[in-house]
């Protein structure tokens, strides 16, 4: 499987949901990483997907996603390291209305970094690349570029 849209991913995923005997077995890390994007790591027993988010505006979001590999062990302690923390991702469709995914995640920049540079650093890498491709396409348009410079100057503003 190769890069796709985040949406593509969570139709996968939630194909994937349906048909599992082992739902508990299912976990959700995120982190942000150096470049201030969003990795998202879902795992099942058996493989593990990678979604790269990067905030475009207040409520909007782009992503793109792999499935990155099999599970193990050691992958297994990195995606239960940090701390517990809410989760929802509401991904638009087009044959669907939409796909609402929440629950509770394990939230750590740290194990999401290793994961990324020690796990899946090629994969990593395309990820970055599909990203920063389609964010520079996305500044091309003057509407999308200001609302893209609001979301960040609303990043750098410490909240009080």
């Amino acid at each position: 499987m190769g890069i796709k849209t985040s949406a593509e991913i969570t139709q996968i995923l939630k194909e994937k949901w349906d048909k599992s005997k082992n739902r508990e077995d299912w976990r959700v890390l995120s982190g942000r990483n150096p470049k201030g994007r969003y990795d998202m790591f879902i795992s099942s027993s058996e493989r593990m997907w990678q979604i790269k988010i990067e905030h475009t505006g207040r409520n909007e979001a782009m992503g793109f996603g792999c499935e990155v590999g099999k599970t193990d062990d050691e992958i297994g302690k990195l995606m239960v390291a940090g701390a517990p923390v809410p989760f929802g991702l509401i991904s638009p469709q087009k044959a669907d209305p939409a796909i609402i995914m929440a629950g509770v995640q394990q939230y750590s920049s740290d194990s999401a970094n290793a994961l990324s540079t020690d796990y899946i650093s090629e994969k990593q890498a395309k990820l970055d690349e599909k990203l920063d491709l389609e964010i520079e396409r996305m500044n091309s348009d003057p509407m999308l570029r200001r609302r893209y410079r609001e979301q960040k100057e609303r990043e750098r503003t410490p909240y009080l």
